[in-house]
C-alpha cells in the first residue's frame, strides 16, 4: 500500500497537511487526520505537522506490510508485543532512501520513536471505550514506554558536542572564496541570461554571512523589510514572524524559527540589494513591487517567474555555486549561522565586552528569548575561556614560588 501526504492553504494563510492513500486521493485518512486536527495542529508548526505525519505514515505502512489494523487491534483490546515493537522499530530506522540495510540519523530515529509511541498511545485511548479502567490504561502505558525504550542514546559527550557547536566557522579557504565572491558576485559566470539568479544567489549568501540569520528567514524578507541607510543610521533587515501568510503562495512556506528583530548591514551589502532589487528584479515579468511582495523571486520563465522564491531553487542555486567554486563545498546555510557566532565571539572578545552585554546583544541578534539555551551554551564559552585565563595566572604563580 503507498501512502501520500497532501499540503494545503487555508484562506487565512494557514498550512495543514494530511495523509492520504494513494489509491483513495479524495479522503484523507481518518485517525491521523483526527490526531493530527485535534492534538498536534493547534499548538505546534505546519513544519512539526509535517514530521508527525511523515512518522505515522511509516506506520501506516508498517501495519499494511505486516497486516495489522492498530485500531481494529486495540478495539479488541490487543496490544503490541514485544516482538512487534521491536520490528516497528527497526521499521521506523530503516531510510527508505539510501542502499538496503541503511538507518537513518539517530537523532532522526528518536524523534520519529517519540512521535510514533504518542499517535499510538493517543490511538489506544481513542479507540478503547473504556481505557480509564485500570487494567486498560496499565496496559497502554507499559506498551508506550516499550516503545520510548527504542529511543537510542546519543553518541559521544554532550559537552564535546556543545564545544563544536560554539567553535564552528568556515574553513579559511571557503570564506575567501565567498568574500571574493561577494566583491565580484559574476566571476565565472557561465551564461549571460543567468546573470540575474547568479547576483540574487550571491546577496542571498551574503546576508546570510553578515546577519546569521536563518534560511526561512532570509526567503520570507520583503521589500518592505529592506530598509536603506538615512542619516547616521545604517541600512539593516527587518525579521517577522510570519506563520501562515495569506500573501505568501508558496505552499511550502518558509517561517522564522525565531523571534522577530532587527539587524544590521554593510554598505556594500546596501548597495548591492538595492542593485538587485532596482536593476535585475524589476526586470523579471509578472513581478509585483508592493511592500507586501517578496525580495528574492524566481527569475527562470514559467508559471513561477516573479514569485517568491521556494527553498529548493534557493538550494539548486547554492549547489551550482559549489560545482564551479570547490571551495564552497562545505558551505550550507546553516554553518553560516555558526561563523556568525563565531565572527561575533572573537568580536566582543577582541572589545573586551562584558560578559552580561555580549549575552543581551548576541540574544537579540539572533532572536533567541533572554536565557535561551543556545545563549547559556555561548555564555559557557565565555565563562571557560575567563576560567582559563585565570587558571592559568595561578598557575604561573604556583612555578614562580617553587622556583
Amino acid at each position: 500500500m503507498n501512502y501520500t501526504l497532501k499540503t494545503f492553504i487555508a484562506n487565512n494563510g494557514e498550512r495543514f497537511s494530511q495523509l492520504y492513500e494513494a489509491s483513495e486521493p479524495g479522503f484523507p485518512l481518518f485517525y491521523p487526520t483526527a490526531y493530527i486536527a485535534r492534538s498536534i495542529r493547534p499548538s505546534t508548526t505546519h513544519e512539526t505537522q509535517k514530521v508527525y505525519l511523515a512518522t505515522i505514515k511509516r506506520i501506516c505502512e508498517w501495519e499494511f506490510s505486516r497486516n495489522i489494523d492498530l485500531a481494529t487491534y486495540f478495539h479488541s483490546r490487543k496490544f503490541l508485543s514485544a516482538i512487534q515493537i521491536d520490528d516497528l522499530a527497526d521499521f521506523l530506522r530503516a531510510s527508505k532512501l539510501g542502499s538496503k540495510g541503511s538507518v537513518i540519523s539517530s537523532p532522526k530515529y528518536n524523534t520519529y520513536v517519540a512521535y510514533a509511541a504518542g499517535y499510538i498511545r493517543w490511538l489506544a485511548q481513542e479507540v478503547i471505550t473504556d481505557s480509564n479502567t485500570r487494567n486498560v490504561r496499565d496496559a497502554v502505558e507499559e506498551q508506550n514506554n516499550m516503545l520510548l525504550k527504542k529511543k537510542r542514546r546519543k553518541a559521544g559527550s554532550k559537552s564535546a558536542r556543545d564545544r563544536r557547536v560554539v567553535t564552528t566557522k568556515l574553513p579559511s579557504q571557503s570564506r575567501t572564496t565567498l568574500r571574493d565572491l561577494f566583491d565580484h558576485p559574476f566571476e565565472n559566470l557561465r551564461k549571460p541570461q543567468d546573470s540575474g539568479s547568479r547576483l540574487r544567489n550571491v546577496v542571498m549568501l551574503r546576508v546570510l554571512y553578515e546577519t546569521g540569520m536563518r534560511s526561512g528567514e532570509l526567503l520570507s524578507l520583503k521589500l518592505k523589510h529592506f530598509i536603506e541607510a538615512g542619516g547616521d543610521d545604517s541600512a539593516y533587515l527587518d525579521i517577522d514572524r510570519n506563520h501562515h501568510d495569506a500573501v505568501d503562495t508558496r505552499l511550502h512556506q518558509p517561517v522564522a524559527k525565531t523571534l522577530g528583530r532587527r539587524v544590521p548591514i554593510s554598505r556594500s551589502l546596501e548597495e548591492q540589494l538595492t542593485d538587485y532589487r532596482n536593476n535585475w528584479r524589476a526586470e523579471i515579468p509578472r513581478v509585483g513591487f508592493s511592500d507586501e511582495d517578496f525580495i528574492f523571486v524566481v527569475h527562470r520563465g514559467g508559471h513561477s517567474q516573479g514569485k517568491a522564491l521556494p527553498k529548493t531553487a534557493f538550494s539548486s542555486g547554492l549547489a551550482n555555486l559549489k560545482q564551479i567554486f570547490n571551495s564552497l563545498m562545505p558551505i550550507h546555510p546553516h554553518l553560516l549561522r555558526h561563523d556568525w557566532n563565531y565572527r561575533f565571539s572573537t568580536q566582543a572578545d577582541n572589545d573586551n565586552m562584558p560578559f552580561e552585554e555580549e549575552r543581551t546583544l548576541r540574544e537579540q541578534l539572533m532572536g533567541w528569548a533572554p536565557d535561551s539555551d543556545m545563549s547559556r551554551l555561548y555564555n559557557r564559552r565565555h565563562i571557560e575561556k575567563k576560567s582559563h585565563e585565570i587558571g592559568l595566572r595561578i598557575a604561573s604563580d604556583t612555578a614562580r614560588f617553587n622556583e
